[in-house]
């Protein structure tokens, strides 16, 4: 097993355990079984946020897999852990391919960086969403164990695809890595909460002359962070700002 699919697999096990929950017990199922179950309701959650834009309740989330409503409690105890694993998952696509990326040998290009930022995020219609939403959980939404388990598996991927950075970027100290990329999908969060096109009637953001999509204000946002952070190129700041530069003609 390589160290990539070590870093995506030491938590398989504690995650499904953590699911269950105390509602009783997974029957004799085979790795694979459990595993088809478990990603045919996350497959489900997902469909309906794409649908409503809005957590589905486990009673929906059941009949979209084709489970019954007690089996879903066998792996979640709540809608709020299902989105949380489904959320878990879409970082896991993200930074597993970044970090695939870093190992290689190849320069690293900043570029390359805002690729799988647009494919994994900004095009996934409901990544950046879902992630606002479940930063908005009340306290006490989901269990202690499930809330350890995402903490935990997001930091390990952050600080491996983090080292994998600071070799790239000379620039960046040891643990910047991990930082920038933390910080990055922060303000990226924040950015989409204030700009989200579905608010109607609540508060907005700013709308600032020149102001361009959501899209184009999320990659010149990472691009200027980056910038002083890490280093890069300057060309790819001038490269980012061009669509605002349209925009005031």
């Amino acid at each position: 097993m390589n160290r990539l699919k070590k870093i995506f697999s030491c938590h398989a096990a504690p995650a499904l355990a953590a699911e269950s929950g105390g509602r009783g017990r997974l029957r004799a199922l085979g790795d694979d079984e459990k595993q088809a179950k478990r990603q045919a309701i996350l497959d489900a959650a997902d469909g309906l946020f794409a649908q409503r834009h809005e957590l589905a309740n486990v009673a929906d989330i059941a009949l979209a897999a084709g489970l019954a409503k007690g089996t879903v409690y066998l792996y979640f105890q709540s809608k709020e852990e299902i989105y949380l694993a489904l959320h878990l998952r879409h970082m896991e696509r993200f930074l597993g391919a970044l970090i695939a990326r870093l190992d290689s040998e190849s320069a690293f290009r900043f570029d390359e960086l805002t690729a799988l930022v647009s494919l994994h995020m900004l095009s996934d219609s409901n990544d950046l969403p879902l992630g606002a939403c479940c930063t908005g959980f009340a306290a006490g939404a989901v269990s202690s164990a499930a809330a350890e388990n995402f903490q935990t598996c997001l930091t390990a991927w952050l600080e491996s695809a983090g080292a994998g950075l600071e070799r790239h970027f000379p620039k960046l100290s040891r643990g910047e890595g991990a930082r920038l990329l933390n910080h990055s999908y922060a303000f990226m969060i924040g950015l989409y909460s204030l700009m989200r096109s579905e608010q109607s009637g609540g508060l907005k953001c700013a709308q600032i002359q020149g102001m361009g999509s959501f899209q184009q204000e999320a990659l010149l946002a990472l691009t200027r962070y980056w910038t002083q952070v890490a280093g890069i190129d300057g060309g790819a700041l001038k490269a980012a700002a061009k669509p605002q530069q349209r925009n005031k003609k």
